[in-house]
This record gives structure tokens, sequence and C-alpha cells, in this order.
């Protein structure tokens, strides 16, 4: 019979872990796996930072190009200066108009700022986010139409809009001006003779466009929108647009000159302005704005204070924010400043 032999080291070889062995192998496990939790989660933290920031700014810089593309034609009425261009008598009454001075075909005030005390401002806002600035731009489209094709000095010129040929709309209100004067009328009625030897001689038509940009409480989330001068499908109204998601505040610095020399000597707020009835001499501005993601992070906490021009503001809260600001110069105003006029 073949007996088998088990030396004291097959024996010792054979056994399991001891209870120690065991814990401690469990205790090095957790803190591997909680180090692997760990970078996970702080990866997919940053992650969502950077995912919100990135729209936030995004939405941001489009709200900056939009402010920046009509604020640079501030002024601008194509030959005429504002406070020389008239109504046209057969002009209708705007739908939902703004009251004074923001009325549609008021030219005199063609570019002011006020501050959203409440929900209701000027006539037409009745969902403004109070403690935010409203700009107020009026003015003329860089699209004209013309009697005949400028280029061409043997075209036959008979005073009537027709160039380039289709493209007078109806439904589109026009400022028809020349170096001395001009008249807003409504795009159905019919334009004056703008023959040599008529009051409106080698006139040029602009699309008309009124601008009210403000911070709606909108309730799906506060929207850079606007209110503009459009058709409503029976006459000239005033029709609103979101623009921006997200934006929550905005504000303004106003560069103006306060002694009439040509040259910005005062960079105040809207309430130096208005104090000094000095929106004539506004020749730069100071756009911020303070953007928030839509979505708030149970476990993120805001503790930035942003400066807004005039104001600090410190959310502290769990939504992430961006603050964009761009200084923009009013060309047509500097050039009218710097002429002395």
């Amino acid at each position: 019979m073949t007996r088998s032999l088990i030396t004291p080291t097959d024996t010792h070889s054979s056994r399991g872990f001891s209870l120690v062995e065991f814990m401690v192998a469990m205790v090095l496990g957790l803190i591997i796996i909680g180090g692997a939790i760990s970078v996970y989660l702080a990866s997919k933290n940053s992650l969502t930072e950077v995912e919100q920031v990135a729209a936030v700014s995004e939405n941001g810089r489009f709200a900056l190009q939009v402010l920046n593309y009509a604020t640079k034609h501030v002024g601008f009425f194509g030959g005429a200066a504002p406070a020389d261009i008239r109504e046209d008598g057969a002009l209708g009454a705007v739908t939902g108009d703004c009251a004074a001075p923001a009325e549609a075909y008021n030219t005199d005030d063609a570019f002011f700022a006020m501050r959203a005390t409440s929900a209701n401002i000027l006539g037409c806002i009745d969902d403004a986010m109070p403690n935010t600035d409203v700009l107020v731009i009026k003015g003329v489209v860089p699209s004209p139409l013309y009697d005949a094709n400028p280029e061409d000095p043997n075209a036959p010129r008979d005073g009537v809009i027709s160039f380039p040929a289709g493209e007078w709309d109806n439904e589109t209100a026009y400022v028809i001006s020349n170096s001395e004067t001009g008249i807003v009328l409504d795009g159905a009625d019919t334009p004056p003779d703008v023959r040599a030897g008529n009051e409106f001689a080698l006139g040029v038509a602009w699309p008309y466009r009124l601008q009210i940009f403000y911070v709606r409480n909108n309730p799906t989330g506060p929207t850079l929108s606007r209110k503009v001068l459009a058709w409503n499908g029976a006459a000239m109204g005033i029709d609103n647009e979101d623009l921006v998601q997200g934006v929550e505040n905005m504000r303004f610095l106003f560069g103006f000159d306060s002694d009439n020399d040509g040259d910005v000597d005062t960079i105040d707020d809207l309430a130096a302005v208005q104090t000094a009835n000095a929106w004539d001499s506004v020749s730069s501005l100071q756009a911020f704005v303070l953007l928030r993601s839509q979505n708030v992070d149970p476990s993120y906490t805001n503790e930035k204070t942003y400066r807004l021009g005039d104001i600090s503001v410190t959310p502290a809260d769990g939504i992430r924010r961006v603050l964009l600001h761009t200084e923009i110069t009013l060309r047509n105003p500097r050039l009218v400043l710097r002429g002395g006029a």
C-alpha cells in the first residue's frame, strides 16, 4: 500500500487568508475603489463645469455681438439728422406702441437708456427683469433703395424709388432722406417724388428699425429680448424677439462729452447721463452682460462677486455664471461731435 506523505510545508501552503489578511485586503480595495470614485466624480464635475461655462460663454458672445452691431449704427438715418425727420401724414397707428420717449416713429429720441424699476416700463414692456437696464435704439438699416442705379449716370430717373427692382416692401416702414430732411412712411403709402427740384430731391429710402433691448423675466429663464417694429398682418406693431437665454442682468456705462469740446471726458451710468440730459453727447458705451447656466448644480456654491459697471452682484447659489464686458464706440455720434455739430 502506497502512503501519501504530507510535509509541514504542504500544509502551510494550502491554508487560505487569515482574517487579518482578509481585512487588510478589503481596506486596501476600498481605498483603491474610493480613489477611483473620487477621480471619476472630480472628472465629472469638471466636465459639467466646462460644458456649462462654455455654453454660457457662447451665448454671451452672441449677446454682445447683437448689441455691438445695433449700437454701432446709433444715429444713422441716411443723410438726414434725426431731428430733421418728420412723420408722414398717412402713417397709421402702431399696434401696442411704446410710450414717450420710446414711441416707434419718434426720431428725436433715437438713442437712450432706462432702468427697469418694475416689470412694466415704456408702455410696451410688461415682463422686464427689475433693476436691469433697457436700451432704446432707433435708426435705419444700411440697405438703401434708390430712384435708379446710383452707379449708372445714364439710368433713367423718374422720381420713384424702384432700384433694386422688387425690393420695396409694403410691409416695411422707411425713412426717405437727403442731406437736409427726411420723412418716415409706411411702405404701403405713396413715397414722395425724389427728382431734382422737390423737397426730397435725390432722396434715398432706408428701411426703418426700432430696437428696445431688455432682460425679460421669461418663465423658462431670464432672456435677453428686444422689442421691434414689425408688420403684424394688418398694421405695423410692436413685436417681441427672444435673443439669448440665460441673460439675467444687463448694465451700461456711457462715455459722453460734458463740456462740448468734442471729446469724451465722463464715463458714468445712465442716471448721470439723464441728469445731464446728455444723450446727444454720448459717443461710447460699455456693456456688461451677466449670464447664468440653466441648470442648478447641488455640489456647487457660487460665491463669486460680479461687477457690472456701477453695481456688484454676489449670487451665493448653485448656479454657474459668466460676466462678459465690451466697449463700443458709437461712430456716428462721435463724427457729429467732432464735426462741431
